[in-house]
């Protein structure tokens, strides 16, 4: 990405600064999603005291004074962990431990890992190279959320990250379905259409991603991980297998043909775009998971299942009742609540479940805020695309494309890729667009020319 465009990309909240945090946690009450229901049994007290007791059970500066987050596996660390510890850091504030993660990070990027950090690490090299997506895209989306908090170069290191995932982690299959997989190179068993894993996806994220990126294949994965989703859904209970074939059927490749320790992280991650960006497609199938697991109730809830509902599990953990809570966030408030409160009472020692659960509670408590990246529509704004000189100007409620001759057709997007204005193009090839029925928020504006370019430019209204 060119230096003039990342700099065009800012975060509101932390236009002018440099290394100040710009979001000091806690930011809920004053932050609210903009859909779904948040739980009132949890608090922001109650989600930094679980940050706090994951802090102090799994960081560690054993390596060479390098931050880490420690396994269950005797001094291994694993790039999903690492993934949600810099989540969580750039999210509580915490710049020197966050910069301290990436630095460990960084250094167990691997070349048999397609670039991408070695699955389980140690200090001196790696106990797995194979990679395993979700931490890598994990690790991605952390440096957005640290570039809204202090500014600086995080933003260049995120498009780095997903440029190479980009690349090497998305294939294309037979009805044109980008798959994330696992991505080691020289292992076919490890990704592709065959053997995907529906906990690795994060639909909002990936959303976000097509802004910073550049690149609409990150929204078209959004899509068809819900897509995906929803084809390997048993239609009763809403339970999905934790690993499946890229049109939806069962597999067991990476990851249990069962509702299992995979799976039970698929609420959490597709509630997020229905909190943010109002999914309705992420909606329906978190309400009817959600819906099946209420019956059951919080109490009973176990670490496994069938598809069909029947248990396979016997142990009670974090790690599915509170996957199931932030489900919940997207159906009823009562229901959220009842998960939510359940959580709270559970005393997860184990890093899988205790990790899970601080990032639930970040969630639950209303403080995963969702980062706002713009331009401002201001004169001399640059545009995402070949489409040189193209400027966006507002002049009340109508958004003007000027600079330019020969707009073919220009259209205002939400970040979730629904159209909801369309514009007006004059003879003369210029566009004007009324947005007087838009609600605040960001929009994308796509872009066609006369003579075939094509580009996008961010609007905030």
């Amino acid at each position: 990405m060119k230096k003039s465009v990342i700099a065009g990309i800012i975060c509101i909240s932390a236009l002018g600064l440099l290394y100040g945090q710009a979001r000091p946690f806690p930011q809920a009450p004053t932050y609210k999603y903009p859909y779904g229901y948040t739980s009132t049994r949890v608090t922001s007290a109650n989600a930094d005291s679980i940050y706090g007791l994951w802090k102090a059970n799994f960081l560690s500066h054993d390596c060479s004074g390098q931050l880490r987050v420690l396994s269950d596996v005797s001094g291994v660390s694993k790039s999903e962990g690492m993934g949600y510890g810099m989540i969580l850091t750039a999210y509580y504030g915490e710049k020197n431990l966050y910069d301290s993660l990436l630095a460990f990070y960084k250094s167990k990027l691997c070349t048999s890992a397609d670039s991408e950090m070695g699955w389980e690490a140690t200090c001196t090299g790696w106990q797995s190279q194979a990679s395993a997506t979700d931490g890598d895209l994990d690790a991605a989306y952390s440096c957005i959320v640290a570039y809204c908090q202090w500014g600086g170069t995080y933003l260049q290191t995120a498009n780095t990250f997903l440029t190479r995932l980009a690349k090497n982690l998305i294939v294309t299959c037979g009805n044109n379905i980008p798959v994330v997989g696992t991505g080691i190179s020289n292992n076919s068993d490890y990704g592709g259409c065959n053997c995907t894993d529906m906990s690795y996806y994060t639909p909002a994220y990936f959303r976000i991603f097509a802004i910073v990126n550049k690149n609409s294949i990150w929204t078209t994965l959004a899509d068809s991980a819900l897509r995906v989703r929803n084809a390997c859904t048993n239609a009763t209970t809403g339970l999905l297998p934790g690993a499946q074939h890229y049109d939806g059927t069962p597999s067991s490749c990476i990851a249990e043909a069962t509702y299992g320790y995979d799976a039970c992280r698929v609420p959490w991650r597709t509630a997020i775009d229905y909190l943010w960006n109002g999914d309705t497609v992420a909606r329906n199938w978190c309400v009817k998971v959600t819906n099946w697991a209420n019956g059951i109730g919080p109490k009973n809830i176990v670490d496994g299942y069938n598809l069909n509902g029947t248990a396979t599990g016997t142990n009670h953990n974090s790690a599915f009742v509170g996957g199931f809570a932030t489900g919940a966030m997207c159906n009823s408030q009562a229901i959220v609540d009842t998960f939510s409160a359940y959580l709270k009472t559970l005393n997860d020692k184990q890093y899988f479940n205790l990790s899970l659960k601080t990032m639930y509670m970040l969630v639950l408590s209303g403080n995963l805020w969702q980062p706002n990246l713009s331009t401002a529509v201001i004169p001399g704004n640059q545009p995402v695309g070949k489409i040189a000189g193209l400027r966006l100007l507002l002049n009340g409620n109508r958004l003007t494309l000027t600079g330019v001759s020969g707009i073919r057709s220009a259209s205002i997007a939400t970040v979730a890729g629904r159209i909801v204005a369309s514009a007006g193009v004059s003879g003369g090839g210029h566009a004007e667009i009324d947005v007087s029925a838009l609600a605040k928020g960001l929009y994308i504006v796509n872009i066609s020319m006369a003579d075939g370019n094509k580009g996008m430019m961010r609007f905030v209204k």
